[in-house]
């Protein structure tokens, strides 16, 4: 049974995307030899025929200086053995199948030659010469496995299935595409074909979006081209625009979408969409192979591909290291990746690719830490993505020296003090080979003092490379010019406007910290003290002692626990405090606990500053001793706490810490620092970060991060950001935003959403503005709007000074409330698809004095018509007849499109009865009245078994006469071969026949015989397997009643 794509999405989107695939050299492949080629199967993925031209294409081997053909038996079993790939786990299976098809040596075959057998290697892509390769697209391709799916668009290289699209129109968000291609992995649906996906992607005609199998929604993200303007790309697109597709070609694509675009032309002068740009990035042919052979990894169970920028620093890196300059060593540089951004990936990837570069010979590959817990982090990630090396980690100074004699192809691994601790044993020794390669995390900590020396005293002749998550400081250039110049740069601004991590709202908490300054001055003019001695007592008193008074430290708790409670409780996000000593750490933690409300943990070192005073130390080594007793040590302690944090919604709410985890901890549902001690240039940069990472949360959605300061850390940061190199001090503005500037934002936002109804001339007519948002693109922009302004205001409401810098907080409260409910009402009207679910939780937090949690249930409550009550309510709150008229006659076509395969021909009549009774309310023909009770007596009889079923014609079988209805053979052919097709299927259903592909194939082999032995139906092969393929699907759409 044909499934009929939606036009809108068809013409607006899933169109232009083949024809400009067709352009850039893909071959269209029918509907028919699909089939063919599919064995009349929708549980066989490959095209087979094509997979065994083009595997016999670009597949030979070497013997005896003379070159020979695989064997057609050879080649027919390589296409079975990957088409039958057993599903163990839908990564695990992914992960087997890329590997073989990664690789110019994925499979050997034994072939007879010179009187023996022998083993050759064998590839199902050619990378090397992309002309080799067979390109094709087709469109609603159908696919079987425990469930049935129609994917828009499917890209094949020589047969194989690597690339799922799915289309969508200007007005509905890409997002849904991308959740469609994620429940469409799910175990109940098709995870076979998509064990053989690459990279999925989900666009319309201003949005593109892409991940591979497995990626979280949060995560698809856009692909941009770097080092070229729009203006220059769009003139390289424009190129295949234009280009005029066969015209035979043409209408096999439109007969293909099943009459959606019927007569449609082809647009050949149009301006370069959205769209159109990320098909010509990244599915041009020779991009699509770069990036499966290159730039997909599999890290711990988790498959990856490159975003952008990890893509093209890797490209930049391979180009600078891969030649010998004159003084015998190859240019290094430095990559600076905004923290969030994917560095650690970068680094496995450009990794990778020296590995398996044809002109370096053995690269050998250290790399440099400067923190034990990162060490370990970098040695499990690159051990975890199954490169082609070992990783190992230097355990001391000596040990790494005895692996970089033995010339170790593995990876190392070390801490840079390794380094220096080394230089006993390796007096006279050094390694001038230039195919080591040095890469150094966090450059800007890494490179100095005599570790420095000492690495260069060994690697003489090294290629240094530094990673930073912050740009290098200008009193670092010096010491970091060995590297070279930038390679990369990928800064906080890019990283926003890509959205792949979020902006951070400050606020500043710092009167208490002056008025206590103060009084201490007061106190020590009052000590009999020389000048001299008063200013050596000041100077001793450093800010940590005065925030670290236990007075000031339960104020600090106190308001901390009421702003945390009141914004974030129950929600799952956490927040991290940052103490200014580890005796405030500890204090913090006791006052949590006294109070009772939320829980926290301590994460310390047990090295003791050496500013803490002496009855401190006592206190803190108390508190270690007290861990290590109810731990096996302080590292399983710490491995705990931090799982808890990170990882439970329920577990540590808040984590506090002085100097540990302020760099290099991922944790995206750390969403509010608070900061009670002074932080400074690349510690503050790094700090801020840990709030910035995305977090898809099912309770309340993160939008921001925060920075809570009570340390007047602001000035700080406007410092820092003076002394980076190639960074402007105005940069921060981009990325911290005050509550000056949230403010000016909510401003706007509020004046954004009013601007979009000022067309309606009587505010208080409800009825008004559902006749002015009839056109689904406003309403669409009136729905974003009104989330927007509530993202704004919850974040708002969640800085305490707001409440002192804004006094229109009830005003805005009101109308968002009026604005819910119209929005409510116009949603109902026209039965739009929109979820407003993840914004209860903002809701119930600005609305909180005018609406309950029942309320907001209901405002944000996806409507339903089946739920009688329910949906009668909320028609019973619309104004006029009219309007309820059309609101029940959208919600009955939007029912009837969802169920519409379950009896086409019932659900075309109804259509039908619906539309005529609305047009003739529209021409006064009807009154609003006599439609509206119309209409509601089609509603009710919508789930009723309205089919006339009961006609004594099929002696009271129903699944008959629903056969005859709708399957095109029977329609005019005897009554009794419905009945007897009928039949047939009822007798040899099982439990859930519809999703066992072996009793469907029984069944289908029945039909088979039947019609072609017991009817006067004269069907040629593909007709008879057309109408069979109809009857089985309208079963298996039925199975429920058959």
């Amino acid at each position: 049974m044909p499934i009929t794509a939606n036009f809108d999405e068809t013409k607006q989107s899933q169109l232009p995307f083949v024809e400009l695939l067709i352009n850039l050299g893909y071959e269209y492949i029918p509907h028919e030899r699909i089939t063919r080629e599919r064995g009349d199967s929708n549980s066989k993925f490959l095209l087979k025929d094509t997979a065994i031209e083009y595997l016999s294409r670009i597949n030979s081997f070497e013997h005896n200086q003379k070159t020979y053909q695989f064997s057609k038996q050879n080649i027919v079993t390589a296409v079975e053995e990957l088409e039958n790939t057993p599903l163990e786990g839908l990564i695990d299976t992914s992960n087997s199948i890329y590997q073989i098809i990664r690789s110019n040596s994925g499979r050997t075959f034994r072939e007879y030659v010179d009187g023996g057998m022998k083993s050759f290697d064998f590839r199902f892509i050619d990378y090397d010469n992309i002309n080799n390769n067979h390109f094709g697209v087709a469109v609603e391709y159908e696919a079987q496995s425990k469930g049935s799916i129609r994917c828009d668009i499917v890209l094949f290289i020589n047969g194989l299935p690597l690339v799922v699209i799915e289309n969508k129109k200007s007005s509905v968000e890409v997002i849904k595409g991308v959740n469609q291609l994620i429940k469409y992995q799910g175990s109940d649906y098709c995870p076979n074909l998509f064990a053989f996906g690459q990279l999925l992607v989900a666009s319309n005609k201003s949005d593109f979006l892409y991940g591979t199998i497995g990626t979280p929604s949060k995560f698809y993200t856009q692909w941009r081209e770097k080092d070229i303007s729009i203006e220059d790309l769009d003139q390289k697109i424009q190129k295949y625009i234009p280009k005029k597709i066969d015209e035979s070609v043409y209408e096999t694509i439109l007969r293909d979408l099943n009459g959606a675009t019927k007569n449609h032309l082809q647009v050949l002068d149009r301006l370069v969409s959205q769209q159109d740009r990320g098909v010509y990035n990244l599915l041009r042919p020779e991009r699509l192979l770069d990036i499966i052979k290159n730039h997909i990894l599999y890290d711990g169970g988790i498959k990856k591909v490159s975003r952008y920028p990890q893509y093209f620093a890797v490209q930049k890196i391979m180009d600078r290291v891969e030649n010998v300059g004159e003084n015998g060593k190859r240019n290094g540089g430095v990559v600076w990746h905004t923290q969030g951004s994917g560095k650690s990936l970068t680094m496995v990837l450009f990794v990778k690719a020296l590995i398996e570069n044809p002109n370096i010979i053995n690269p050998r590959i250290i790399i440099v830490t400067d923190r034990k817990d990162l060490d370990i982090q970098i040695k499990n990630t690159f051990k975890s993505c199954n490169l082609k090396k070992d990783v190992i980690k230097a355990k001391t100074g000596k040990n790494l020296i005895d692996l970089i004699k033995s010339g170790s192809n593995s990876i190392i691994t070390t801490l840079v003090h390794k380094f220096e601790s080394s230089k006993n044993y390796h007096q006279g020794f050094s390694d001038n080979d230039p195919n080591i390669f040095v890469l150094i995390d966090e450059a800007h900590r890494t490179q100095s003092g005599f570790a420095n020396i000492e690495m260069n005293n060994v690697l003489p002749n090294a290629c240094f490379i530094g990673f930073t998550g912050t740009p290098l400081m200008k009193n670092e250039k010096k010491s970091t010019d060995k590297f070279g110049e930038y390679i990369d740069r990928y800064t906080i601004d890019d990283a926003l406007s890509d959205e792949v991590i979020l902006p951070l709202i400050y606020q500043g908490r710092t009167i208490q910290m002056r008025q206590e300054s103060n009084k201490i001055d007061r106190d020590i003019d009052r000590i009999e003290l020389s000048m001299e001695q008063k200013k050596n007592l000041q100077k001793s008193i450093t800010s940590e002692i005065i925030q670290s008074n236990p007075k000031r430290t339960k104020e600090f708790a106190l308001d901390i626990e009421n702003h945390f409670l009141s914004n974030f409780a129950d929600s799952g996000l956490k927040a991290q405090l940052v103490a200014p000593s580890k005796f405030a750490a500890i204090m913090f933690k006791k006052y949590f606990d006294e109070m009772s409300k939320v829980k926290t943990a301590v994460i310390i070192s047990e090295a003791h500053d050496n500013d803490e005073e002496d009855s401190h130390k006592k206190e803190v080594d108390a508190y270690l001793k007290s861990i290590k007793e109810k731990y096996v040590s302080l590292e399983k302690y710490e491995k705990d706490v931090v799982e808890s944090f990170r990882d439970n919604p329920d577990g540590i709410k808040i984590i506090i810490v002085v100097d540990k985890l302020l760099t290099g901890f991922d944790a995206p549902r750390n969403t509010v620092l608070y900061l009670t001690k002074k932080l400074k240039d690349h510690n503050l940069l790094q700090a801020i970060a840990r709030v910035n990472r995305l977090f898809d949360n099912p309770t309340q959605p993160k939008t921001s991060g925060f920075i809570i300061d009570y340390s007047e850390n602001a000035r700080n940061l406007k410092d820092a950001m003076d002394l980076f190199s190639n960074y402007d001090p105005e940069d921060l503005d981009k990325v911290l935003f005050s509550t000056d500037d949230k403010v000016k934002e909510l401003q706007k936002s509020y004046s954004d959403l009013y601007d979009l109804t000022k067309g309606v001339s009587n505010p208080n007519d409800d009825q008004e503005y559902l006749e002015y948002f009839s056109l689904e693109d406003k309403r669409k922009e009136f729905y974003d709007s009104i989330n927007r302004f509530a993202k704004i205001f919850s974040e708002c409401l969640a800085l305490g000074d707001f409440h002192d810098k804004f006094d229109l907080i009830d005003t805005y409260k009101k109308d968002l409330k009026k604005m819910i409910n119209i929005r409510q009402s116009i949603k109902i009207r026209y039965a739009d698809d929109q979820n407003f679910k993840n914004y209860k939780q903002s809701i119930i937090n600005i609305l909180d004095e005018y609406v309950t949690a029942g309320e907001v249930e209901i405002l944000t409550k996806e409507i339903n018509i089946h739920d009688g009550d329910t949906f009668d309510s909320f028609v019973d709150n619309i104004n006029s007849n009219k309007s309820k008229a059309e609101a029940i006659a959208a919600h009955v076509e939007k029912s009837i499109t969802i169920t519409r395969e379950k009896d086409p021909d019932l659900f075309q009549k109804i259509s039908k009865k619906v539309q005529d009774i609305i047009n003739r309310m529209r021409e006064s023909k009807l009154s609003d009245l006599e439609a509206l009770n119309q209409l509601k007596v089609v509603k009710e009889n919508l789930g009723k078994d309205n089919s006339e079923d009961a006609t004594s014609e099929f002696s009271g079988n129903k699944n008959a006469s629903l056969l005859f209805r709708n399957v095109d053979i029977l329609k005019s052919s005897k009554i009794q071969y419905s009945i007897d097709i009928s039949n047939i299927i009822s007798s040899n259903k099982s439990i859930d026949w519809h999703k066992n592909e072996e009793k469907i194939r029984i069944i289908t082999n029945l039909l088979d015989d039947y019609i072609y032995e017991n009817t006067d139906l004269n069907l040629a092969t593909e007709e008879l397997n057309k109408s069979i393929t109809q009857i089985i699907d309208l079963a298996k759409s039925n199975s429920e009643i058959w």
